[in-house]
């Protein structure tokens, strides 16, 4: 079977159960010849034998699902009481992959907005990062995608997102230090200086944006 492939590694396309089930029997013979090709004879190894072919599901069902999966099922209520202040939802796990090295980063996001027309279910916050977050790619495209779906989906002008991680491909190569890096992607509200929403949620990241 010819698979399409992304043009973009923390792109998104839906495959279908057939697809996925055909990539993870290919991804897990490529997978066995990388370990060959690094000095592995995974076969001879009783822990090793099924190796690719965990690697393989790994990344298909877990670590790259939101490349390859429909977007969540957004619900949206409508402001019915024309609540204009600010909703936070902070300390969303952060489970992602750098797209340079193929190593894990983690950490927390804290999402906000200002209604305007809509409010959007709680849970469906989660369930966006989750979906961006479980693709190869650069934090900072990660902070930029969440928000500007986010802005789209609630036709909201005011949205800021701020993601603080630790990045493996730091802690576990080159100079191997464990410092936490920190992205934010701010609109409306969020970007003027000295406004109280700002501060209210700057102190929120502060309080609970991130558990390291």
């Amino acid at each position: 079977m010819s698979i399409e492939l992304l043009k973009k590694s923390n792109g998104n396309l839906p495959r279908t159960q057939e697809e996925i089930n055909s990539m993870i029997e290919e991804a897990a013979i490529h997978y066995g010849n990388f370990l060959n090709a690094v000095g592995f004879d995974y076969k001879a190894d009783r822990q090793t034998v099924d190796t690719p072919m965990r690697v393989s599901k790994a990344w298909l069902k877990d670590l790259i699902v939101g490349s390859i999966s429909n977007e969540p099922n957004i619900t949206v209520f409508p402001n019915d009481e024309g609540y204009d202040g600010l909703v936070i939802q902070s300390g969303i796990p952060i489970v992602s992959m750098c797209a340079h090295h193929n190593l894990a980063f983690t950490g927390y996001a804290t999402v906000a907005y200002v209604p305007a027309e809509n409010v959007i279910g709680l849970s469906k916050l989660n369930r966006i990062v989750e979906w961006f977050g479980r693709r190869p790619q650069m934090q900072e495209s990660l902070t930029t995608q969440i928000h500007d779906y986010i802005a789209d989906k609630m036709i909201c002008n005011s949205v800021a997102v701020s993601i603080a991680c630790k990045h493996t491909c730091c802690s576990h190569r080159g100079i191997k230090h464990g410092s936490v890096m920190t992205t934010n992607k701010f609109s409306g509200v969020f970007m003027e200086k000295d406004n109280l929403i700002r501060e209210e949620f700057l102190h929120a990241i502060e309080v609970n944006g991130t558990k390291f």
